[in-house]
């Protein structure tokens, strides 16, 4: 069978041709339908997150679809892509605790991609962002994948929300998934581009000099909710401005998100897509281009989520 395959840290994904996997006890064999790219999936072929680098060559994906002696089920947890062998491959042996089962199999790609997006979203707009109806809400890289979902979820509080790209080609994209207002602005010119706006939440995906620029630019007594870092880790802002407006500053990752309190927002999130009341936008990548898909990732050149059709050929 195909599989996708890091054979070295930082190196490029191979599309290799390897053994099909067999189930041990406590586990069960998964036919693959479409694996979700995240971040998360490039920093473990980098060698900052998990053990990829003792276990070459490794199998990168954290999250997908597929199925189980023919039934539907989505597949996320128990250490997968991250401390064991992930998701990119035409099988793969997962725990049977990380199964999901599925009422049908008509939204496999876009729930392919909803899991680490949409529980990034949903924590930074709901418990870390506190975001009611009437609050003020900007979305930095409102086109990527938790940004399009955090605009959707911000919106349905009652929130008015504004998206904030770096690209012009992005911005209709950005209206088109929700947003009051789509803007263009980089890190220098933040501040002045919400002035008149004056939000009272900032989502922060980007960090580096943008996170210093919604620092400027949050209304007395805000909050900035910080979940990546695409633009730098290391940020330089002016603590005075911090502890004179009374800003609230916090962060989420799912790295230390219990797995319970996940599977529940998990939960809801799948019943709202199947409603219809969120929409993932997928861009369905075969499995083929993986590598092309985390160099995409790497240079921020993605609108939506990012999908691989494990049986594209």
């Amino acid at each position: 069978m195909r599989a996708a395959r890091l054979h070295e840290i930082s190196g490029p994904l191979h599309l290799d041709e390897v053994d099909r996997p067999v189930a041990g006890v406590g586990q069960v064999v998964v036919d693959m339908a479409y694996a979700s790219v995240n971040p998360l999936d490039v920093w473990i072929t980098q060698g900052n997150v998990g053990v990829a680098g003792a276990n070459l060559p490794w199998t990168p994906g954290t999250e997908g679809t597929g199925y189980v002696d023919g039934r539907p089920v989505f597949v996320r947890g128990g250490g997968i892509g991250v401390m064991r062998q992930g998701l990119y491959a035409e099988q793969a042996v997962v725990p049977s605790d990380a199964v999901e089962p599925l009422a049908d199999d008509r939204q496999l790609a876009e729930l392919a991609g909803l899991g680490v997006a949409g529980v990034t979203a949903w924590n930074a707009v709901h418990v870390q962002g506190h975001v009611v109806a009437g609050d003020r809400v900007v979305v930095l890289g409102a086109s990527g994948g938790v940004g399009s979902l955090a605009v959707q979820l911000a919106k349905a509080t009652g929130a008015t929300v504004w998206g904030q790209s770096g690209s012009p080609d992005k911005v209709a994209g950005i209206v088109a998934g929700g947003a009051d207002h789509a803007f263009v602005a980089a890190a220098d010119g933040l501040a002045t581009s919400l002035a008149d706006f004056a939000p009272t939440v900032v989502l922060d995906a980007l960090g580096g000099p943008y996170t210093a620029g919604a620092i400027d630019a949050l209304a007395v007594g805000g909050r900035l909710v910080v979940y990546g870092t695409s633009a730098g880790e290391v940020v330089t802002f002016n603590m005075r401005t911090m502890y004179r407006k009374g800003l609230t500053i916090s962060g989420y990752t799912g790295l230390v998100e219990p797995a319970d309190q996940a599977r529940r927002v998990m939960a809801g999130l799948i019943e709202q897509l199947i409603a219809g009341s969120i929409r993932v936008p997928v861009e369905l990548v075969p499995l083929a281009d993986a590598a092309t898909a985390h160099r995409r990732i790497v240079d921020r050149q993605v609108t939506g989520k990012l999908v691989l059709d494990i049986r594209a050929h």
